[in-house]
């Protein structure tokens, strides 16, 4: 083998594992976007795998002019903000978006539990409100069963949850009083099986004032 042969040779497979590592960085470079895409159909849809009369969005829209921490949920599609997409803590883009799809189930949760087929309005907490309670609930409840590290890792930084909710609106409990309602789920579901303690505290909220 004469000595162009070779360099030949040796060219040729530094070029091939260049191109091996080259293709490899395409596969992990995921955008922010695909990343939340990626968690969002790998790690938050399954939690809603006991809901199978619901159809759970697929499709997502990013408002890139929003850059709050925020997300809504319709039929067919999440629309969540660039400030989510960018947000560096996967617990809290699970919380999130899980509390969203807990407003798509809330109603077919109630059915399961006989609870009625529309939220009643108390004299003190309207319908709304609940609505923001049970979406709470059922998002910590999937996540310390189902998503146990993520589960935890919210359970333990509550503090932070608390500092991205909004203050008390007529639509909206304020921050602390919802902190306040996972905490009650935390503590019930550490006695008594999560199942039950997240049953009571669906009621309680559905029957409140």
């Amino acid at each position: 083998m004469n000595k162009v042969t070779i360099l030949l040779i040796a060219i040729l497979l530094v070029t091939c594992k260049t191109s091996a590592i080259k293709n490899e960085d395409i596969v992990l470079e995921l955008t922010k976007e695909e990343q939340l895409n990626k968690l969002y159909q790998e790690r938050i849809k399954p939690l809603f795998s006991s809901y199978k009369d619901i159809q759970i969005p697929n499709e997502f829209r990013i408002d890139k002019n929003d850059n709050s921490i925020n997300a809504g949920a319709a039929d067919n599609y999440i629309e969540v903000s660039q400030g989510l997409v960018d947000y560096d803590k996967d617990y809290i883009k699970v919380y999130v978006l899980s509390h969203e799809i807990g407003h798509i189930v809330t109603l077919n949760q109630a059915k399961k539990f006989k609870f009625g087929l529309q939220i009643p309005s108390g004299i003190e907490t309207n319908d709304y409100k609940k609505a923001e309670y049970l979406a709470d609930l059922i998002a910590i409840h999937l996540m310390l069963t189902k998503e146990k590290t993520l589960g935890e890792e919210l359970k333990q930084n509550l503090e932070v949850v608390q500092s991205l909710l909004g203050p008390e609106i007529f639509t909206h409990p304020s921050a602390v009083d919802r902190v306040e309602l996972m905490n009650l789920y935390i503590e019930k579901s550490s006695k008594e099986d999560p199942n039950v303690a997240f049953k009571e505290i669906f009621e309680k909220v559905w029957n409140m004032d």
